[in-house]
Parts: C-alpha cells; sequence; structure tokens
C-alpha cells in the first residue's frame, strides 16, 4: 500500500499521487496492484482520467451512500471519468475480467480489487448507479 510520495512507483508515468489522494484531507492511500491496473489500462486504451481514488472515512461518509467504510476508504478503489457511451463500453470490456467491482454511471466507472479479506463479501460484482 503507497502512504507517501516517496513510494510513487515510476512505472505509473501516467499519473501523480495528487490524482488518487483524498480530495478532503490530503492523505495518500493506494494499493500497488491498482495502480499497475490503471497504467496497463492507460497503455492500452489511452488517456484515463481519474475522478476518484482514496477517500478518507469522513469524506467517503460525507459524499457516498457506502457510509465511512465504503470501497475507496480502502485504497483499492478508483473511478474513472468516460466522456462518452463508447468509452465507457471501452473501459467496461477492458475491467470486466479484471477487478473484482465494477460499478457503472454515465459519467464514470468505478473499478476494485476488493475481497472478503478486506471485508467485502459481495465480490465479484457488478452494479449501476
Amino acid at each position: 500500500m503507497i502512504t507517501n510520495k516517496e513510494q510513487w512507483n515510476e512505472e505509473w508515468q501516467n499519473f501523480t499521487p495528487d490524482e488518487v489522494k483524498c480530495s478532503h484531507c490530503g492523505e495518500l492511500k493506494i494499493d500497488e496492484e491498482l495502480m499497475d491496473l490503471i497504467q496497463e489500462a492507460r497503455e492500452n486504451l489511452g488517456p484515463l482520467r481519474i475522478t476518484s481514488g482514496y477517500r478518507c472515512s469522513e469524506h467517503n461518509n460525507n459524499i457516498s451512500s457506502t457510509g465511512p467504510s465504503g470501497p475507496h476508504t480502502t485504497g483499492k478503489a478508483l473511478d474513472i471519468a468516460t466522456s462518452s457511451s463508447q468509452q465507457r463500453k471501452e473501459l467496461i470490456d477492458y475491467f470486466a475480467t479484471k477487478v473484482s467491482g465494477l460499478g457503472i454511471a454515465k459519467s464514470f466507472i468505478h473499478i476494485d480489487l476488493l475481497t472478503d479479506d478486506d471485508g467485502f463479501d459481495a465480490r465479484p460484482n457488478c452494479w449501476t448507479y
């Protein structure tokens, strides 16, 4: 788990710690496997914009129906902006077999690598917003 900028892997060249840190408190907590996956997707699909990465419990409780312990509080979840239905389908097709959680909204998709060990026993799972 990456918890400070000094741990940032240079292989994640298309992303910065600021893109995945909590926008409320600035805390950085992100899973290396998830960052490897998003970087691989970027290399295969082209530019991707992360709209939400890690969220502290307070921030998640304020903005999400999942409350203070939702997927983003683990550092193993990201939301990726989608600009068209074609891009959304491309992202869904790409991530469907690579993630344990896939949420689909009009303007973004949610991906996560959560398991029973993380307290998320409803995985694999796919949902719409």
